[in-house]
């Protein structure tokens, strides 16, 4: 079992211009925007799990970002 990142959709501000996600996460393209959605989304083979995206998410106060076990 491993754990990956994972946007609640709703909660996600990225059409707003919030980005912190996609600039923090230290994986390259691993967050990306989704121009039809609108959001941030993960590639999670690509996820290592670190959190960093979750921490960076919950101090703007968005909490859009969990961590799920596969």
């Amino acid at each position: 079992m491993y754990a990956v990142a994972e946007v609640v959709d709703e909660a996600c501000v990225a059409h707003k211009g919030c980005r912190l996600c996609i600039m923090y996460c230290p994986e390259a393209d691993t967050i990306l925007f989704d121009k039809t959605k609108k959001v941030a989304v993960v590639v999670e083979q690509r996820c290592k799990g670190c959190e960093l995206c979750v921490v960076v998410c919950s101090a703007a106060k968005h909490n859009a970002i969990r961590l799920v076990h596969r």
